[in-house]
């Protein structure tokens, strides 16, 4: 809550707050009793009318329920529906069967619900069963209630009822006025849509009026959402105000349906007379009067704290309150407000230099993290360049040279930091195309890269170090091992990569402290340090957690002997 409504209210409580005790205390002794009894008679009939009201709903269930309870030959009304489904049109055979079991369902209700005008069922196939029984009500054969509203909103509830209340129904030839309720029944194994069950009842089905113990100052009515089904009031029940009743609702067993209750309090005002506008009148004043006192006293005592706040959470950067009216005064807001702009001031340098530090350190570090991993490996490659060229002179130079230009186009123009992965294993393929040339196809190189993972898009320059790495460390060059395999996976909303090599592992000590260097936080002060062990695989992991994030990088698992595995985890970015 802000602070001048706090003050506000503080203010009316110390002032009003008796004025308010006195004038509640004399004007409820006038009421409370009257009010109280009114209000109990009121509840009582509400109970009772809602407890007529939902037997009668609940013969109407019990109806609904009936059309899927089986009969002596094991069916029930529903499982003859079927029929009605299919493409095939059903005969007048069918629908005189039809209507003979529907009647057969019905009749008991029929002979103990005389509100009941008549029920029937409207297919999928257009056929319309059923017969009415009373108020002149009959179904035209020809009537197609499919584009009916009723009929849509019967589909929309989906097996909850919908009252259909118009007084005029095309649905029938004739009739009086009367309420219909509909509901869609289904398959119960299929869910498939069997019919539209109607039962059309007569007005009088909520009858109220002998529950009714107080007819002359009570009404009760049914609803269906903003919609009147039946009511008992009478000429000046009927237009009786909002402020001369008290109201009662409550909600029926039937959903939509709500049950009101109208009482006149008209006599609790009568006993009031001119003590009554006396009282209202001087209470009415005296809350004026210490209402306009509390407005102005709490706006000015809050309006240089509110100025203050409103200050503080601006998003445009701009805090001074130097140019404010409250800044050069000599009492505790005048020091807030000095000791804000101070803060802000200070604040402002801090993040400048802060800001500006980070980003030269990151650029930095990211940069020469790059350099490394690319200096390393053409220093490797002109090596290999060299021992070829001494050796096989023209052709296998120029393989080598254009898969080495590939090698570094990919390193320095691409667009991105992020590239699918399809390119960074292209990127692996001219590197392999060397050093196969140089160790005459000493060793082989397998992939197993699922294709809809080809297109997701990883950190650039993660894996061609890494194969290097099993190559030169891994077999040894290729004299303990001659298989390096590349995989690729996901488990949930990861990407894992993997680099296997069946080489001579690496020795439990020197792979303790490997995990060791890996586990330690990247950190800008190790920008440009060379050890000489395992640089490409710390530089990737250090790459890979200033982009993504801590949790993310490699991991080594090795076994003397039998080779070693390097895998990647990054987030699975889309295509």
């Amino acid at each position: 809550m802000k602070l001048q409504r706090k003050f506000l209210l503080i203010f009316l409580l110390i002032s009003i707050a008796p004025v308010l005790i006195i004038s509640f205390y004399t004007y409820t002794r006038y009421t409370s009793l009257i009010e109280r009894q009114v209000t109990q008679s009121a509840e009582n009939l509400l109970e009772v009318a809602a407890f007529h009201t939902n037997y009668t709903l609940a013969n109407l269930e019990h109806i609904v329920e009936s059309m899927y309870l089986p009969k002596e030959n094991h069916t029930s009304m529903v499982d003859d529906l079927v029929k009605y489904t299919g493409n095939a049109q059903p005969d007048d055979h069918d629908i005189y069967l039809s209507n003979q079991k529907l009647d057969d369902v019905s009749q008991d209700f029929i002979y103990f619900s005389p509100y009941i005008n008549g029920i029937f069922l409207f297919t999928p196939s257009g056929n319309s069963l059923g017969y009415g029984y009373g108020n002149g009500v009959h179904i035209s054969h020809s009537y197609d209630p499919s584009g009916e509203d009723w009929y849509q909103e019967t589909l929309r509830l989906q097996g909850d009822t919908y009252i259909y209340s118009d007084e005029k129904k095309a649905v029938f030839d004739g009739g009086s006025p009367s309420l219909s309720f509909c509901t869609a029944l289904y398959d119960v194994h299929t869910r498939d849509f069997l019919g539209v069950l109607m039962i059309d009842c007569a007005p009088e089905i909520f009858d109220l009026s002998t529950v009714n113990t107080m007819p002359d100052m009570a009404a009760l009515s049914v609803q269906s959402g903003d919609t009147p089904l039946y009511t008992t009031a009478s000429g000046g029940l009927s237009g009786l105000k909002a402020e001369n009743a008290l109201s009662l609702e409550k909600t029926l067993d039937l959903p939509g349906l709500i049950l009101h209750a109208c009482v006149n309090r008209e006599m609790l005002h009568r006993e009031f007379g001119i003590t009554q506008i006396t009282l209202l009148s001087v209470t009415a004043i005296c809350l004026l009067v210490f209402v306009t006192l509390s407005v102005l006293l709490s706006r000015s005592l809050t309006r240089p704290i509110i100025y203050l706040s409103r200050q503080m959470v601006r998003t445009d950067g701009k805090h001074g309150v130097v140019d404010s009216p409250y800044f050069h005064r000599q009492d505790e807001i005048g020091v807030l407000y000095n000791s804000f702009q101070e803060m802000q001031d200070e604040k402002d340098r801090y993040i400048k230099n802060e800001l500006e530090n980070k980003l030269i350190l990151l650029d930095a570090q990211m940069r020469s993290l790059e350099s490394q991993i690319n200096a390393h490996f053409l220093y490797n490659t002109l090596e290999a360049i060299n021992s070829i060229a001494a050796v096989h002179r023209i052709r296998d130079i120029s393989t080598m040279a254009l898969a080495l230009g590939n090698m570094f186009r990919y390193s320095i123009k691409t667009q991105s930091e992020l590239v699918p992965l399809e390119r960074e294993l292209d990127h692996v393929h001219d590197y392999i195309h060397i050093q196969q040339i140089r160790f005459d196809n000493a060793f082989s190189y397998e992939e197993h890269i699922p294709a809809g993972l080809r297109k997701r898009r990883v950190l650039k320059l993660i894996l061609q170090p890494l194969v290097e790495n099993a190559l030169y460390h891994g077999l040894n060059y290729c004299r303990s091992g001659d298989t390096i395999v590349v995989e690729a996976g996901r488990e949930g909303d990861l990407l894992l990569l993997s680099v296997t090599d069946n080489g001579q592992g690496i020795p439990t000590e020197k792979l303790s402290a490997l995990q060791e260097q890996l586990e330690e936080r990247p950190e800008f002060e190790e920008l440009g340090r060379r050890n000489g062990q395992s640089i490409g695989i710390k530089n990737i992991h250090t790459r890979i957690a200033l982009y993504y994030g801590e949790y993310y990088g490699l991991k080594v698992f090795s076994t003397k002997g039998a080779g070693t595995t390097i895998r990647i985890t990054l987030p699975l970015y889309e295509e």
